[in-house]
């Protein structure tokens, strides 16, 4: 049966793009306001949620710690205190932030605002025992002796707070994508629920309600589950992008409408951005949402190749398509990071591997070779592309998508940087 497009005339598009801009804009002005409301007064009574606790030292050797909080109203915001703190993690305090210099767009980013006068709510919920999440964290992190992997694992399946140095160690090998969750994440989390709801389901179907259409049961069963991981691991931006594109897509499939196509995508985003401005700020959504128009172009112009030729040509072409935009924002550089797309193959088996030795108690079984990986001391260097290289390098992507021989172009320029970023830079620094 031949798909169709969900809007087909400009008349439609248009609708949709006012519902959008309004939605928008009323969402907007609402955090506009709670952000008026927060900066009318010098000194700001803010309740909170501590998400990490850091403890740093500035160049007088003097400690202070670095807190990243995130309030019911506010948002996700960063402070710095002086004062002598308990281990406060996931506890609900009541603190009076600075709020000078902090402008509308800090405030949609995650601000930063010093503080003063942090106290404890005098009940808190999370005492006795603490709550589910960190519960879970500990439970990876409990079975791993080095401190690079009791931050790794809970941050690659529940998306918990990194170090720099473990962030700084997994960019060496241009791994970040791995390990921040993203659509490839839940496109592996949906196959094992699949598995796991399924074989079940399909046993008891054949045997007490064969009427039922078990598709549909077992997608209400998967999404449920995946919105409650969503939910459980905070609503990480780029799993939000791949949780709604999931949505929209068994919506669209159900009516025979085109799943794999730049206009889902486009409609996706607009969706959530409408819905949640402040995302558009997250260099984790932007990366997200570059990373499937990728997999799209590719799929756009090679989907009818071999399936092993299609799936290794994906991690190829996706790495090196995305090297302009990762490194605007990430310019650390090294040729370690040419084993992406090897990684990025062997990433869906090791993800459930992973998963199932921590469930049965074992999971510092690979700690030995991810450390040596991790520990391997490497030369690297920086690449910064220029905004407006990068601004061209979009609108050059987008253009590729309306014709076979600009999308040639596409295909020499990522070459080009490719190899000006691995080929020349580092022999000529």
């Amino acid at each position: 049966m031949q798909t169709l497009n969900l809007f087909e005339t400009k008349y439609e598009w248009l609708i949709f793009f006012v519902l959008c801009l309004c939605v928008f804009g009323v969402n907007t002005y609402t955090r506009y306001a709670h952000f008026e409301q927060m900066t009318a007064r010098k000194f700001y009574d803010v309740n909170a949620t501590v998400i990490s606790q850091n403890q740093k030292t500035n160049k007088n050797n003097k400690p202070y710690w670095v807190l990243q909080l995130e309030s019911d109203q506010h948002g996700k915001f960063y402070t710095t205190t002086f004062e002598r703190l308990k281990p406060i993690e996931d506890k609900k305090v009541r603190l009076v932030i600075i709020t000078d210099n902090i402008s509308f767009v800090d405030y949609l980013r995650g601000f930063y605002a010093p503080s003063i006068r942090i106290s404890l709510f005098a009940t808190d919920h999370t005492a006795n025992g603490g709550n589910l999440y960190k519960k879970a964290v500990a439970f990876f992190a409990s079975q791993h002796t080095a401190q690079y992997m009791k931050e790794l694992f809970p941050a690659l399946y529940l998306a918990s707070p990194q170090s720099k140095e473990l962030r700084v160690a997994v960019t060496k090998y241009a791994a970040a994508h791995l390990i921040a969750l993203s659509g490839f994440h839940l496109a592996i989390v949906t196959f094992m629920l699949g598995i796991l709801i399924g074989l079940p389901y399909r046993f008891l179907q054949a045997r007490y309600f064969v009427w039922r259409n078990g598709f549909f049961d077992i997608s209400i069963i998967t999404v449920a589950a995946l919105l409650f991981y969503l939910i459980f691991t905070g609503v990480v931006p780029s799993l939000l992008r791949a949780f709604v594109m999931l949505i929209f897509g068994m919506l669209l499939a159900i009516r025979h409408i085109s799943i794999i196509s730049f206009q889902t995508l486009l409609i996706t985003s607009m969706i959530i951005i409408a819905f949640n401005p402040p995302i558009i700020m997250s260099i984790g959504f932007l990366l997200s949402v570059s990373g499937v128009f990728y997999i799209f172009l590719y799929l756009h112009y090679f989907r009818d190749r071999p399936k092993i030729e299609t799936v290794i040509g994906l991690s190829v072409y996706v790495y090196f398509a995305m090297l302009i935009i990762v490194h605007y924002f990430f310019p650390l550089t090294a040729f370690t990071q040419l084993l992406s797309p090897i990684l990025t193959l062997i990433y869906s088996p090791f993800f459930i591997i992973a998963l199932l030795l921590h469930i049965i108690g074992f999971g510092g079984v690979l700690d030995g070779a991810l450390l040596a990986g991790i520990n391997y001391e490497i030369t690297f260097w920086n690449v910064s592309p220029p905004l407006w290289l990068l601004i061209g390098y979009i609108c050059l992507s987008i253009a590729a998508i309306f014709h076979r021989y600009i999308h040639y172009i596409f295909i020499a320029a990522i070459s080009a940087w490719g190899a000006y970023q691995y080929l020349y830079i580092p022999f000529v620094l």
